[in-house]
């Protein structure tokens, strides 16, 4: 039986949806439903149906960024309202889409073509959606960026995608106590949550706010958020974290950024 989600931020919306295809394709199950952007990418990864149907603008994460950042096998189709230019740039792309008001005719022949990609397991890979996104326009890195407090120009991380076993838990950056390195991933620590995510320590500092994320040496990166304390013994210098046991080492060549605390 094949399955999907629904992701868009309006509950009417949602029912209209959700109503058509139980109309139009009855052995579709729908497996949840999300109103928000990070929602939806954890229903997909947790999940793992076979289509997903996201509004582009919802709150949190656009339908273009969560898609940017679904690591399972899915076949995204966007329900969209944008104009006619930006209906081609999907088109151009090779991106399934659904233009708003859903016209029951248009849903059914996105249906059929839906049925055959099933059947003959054609799907873009994510190596194609990536490029596909990325001709529109939207850029990500193992996690979902904004504008950069540091670069105008460069996007700044905001959610991020914390593997913790087989589930994957979204969680602001305003949250993560700290960031530790891990070989080729990155540990992220928070108050309720401690994981991995697939970004290097160095990839995360071009991401980050550096006025609210400090680097303590080469291995580490705080929120001063956090930091409840700074202890000062001889040469060695070491953070206290609001919420945490463990203290974090302050490398001498940093020792200059918590002299003030």
């Amino acid at each position: 039986m094949p399955t999907a989600i629904i992701a868009d931020d309006e509950p009417h919306m949602r029912e209209m949806l959700r109503d058509k295809l139980n109309m139009l394709w009855p052995e579709l199950e729908i497996l949840a439903e999300a109103g928000d952007g990070p929602s939806a990418l954890v229903e997909i990864e947790t999940r793992r149906p076979d289509m997903a149907f996201l509004d582009i603008r919802m709150p949190g994460l656009s339908g273009l960024e969560v898609a940017r950042g679904v690591t399972v096998q899915s076949r995204i189709v966007f329900v969209t309202a944008y104009d006619t230019h930006a209906v081609e740039a999907f088109e151009a792309s090779a991106l399934d889409y659904i233009l708003k008001p859903v016209e029951t005719a248009r849903l059914a022949t996105m249906i059929g073509k839906l049925r055959k990609s099933l059947d003959t397991d054609a799907h873009l890979s994510m190596h194609q959606l990536t490029e596909a996104l990325s001709r529109l326009g939207v850029h990500a890195l193992g996690a979902v960026p904004s504008r950069s407090a540091n670069d105008a120009n460069a996007p700044r991380l905001e959610w991020l995608q914390v593997a913790i076993g087989q589930r994957v838990h979204m969680v602001h950056v305003d949250d993560v106590c700290y960031f530790e390195s891990d070989t080729k991933y990155t540990r992220v620590v928070s108050d309720d949550t401690e994981g991995l995510i697939r970004v290097s320590l160095k990839e995360l500092l071009d991401r980050l706010d550096s006025q609210q994320f400090l680097q303590t040496h080469r291995s580490a990166v705080v929120n001063r958020r956090f930091i409840r304390a700074v202890h000062r013994e001889g040469e060695s210098m070491e953070i206290e974290l609001r919420g945490r046991r463990e203290r974090i080492k302050i490398s001498v060549a940093n020792h200059h950024l918590f002299k003030a605390m």
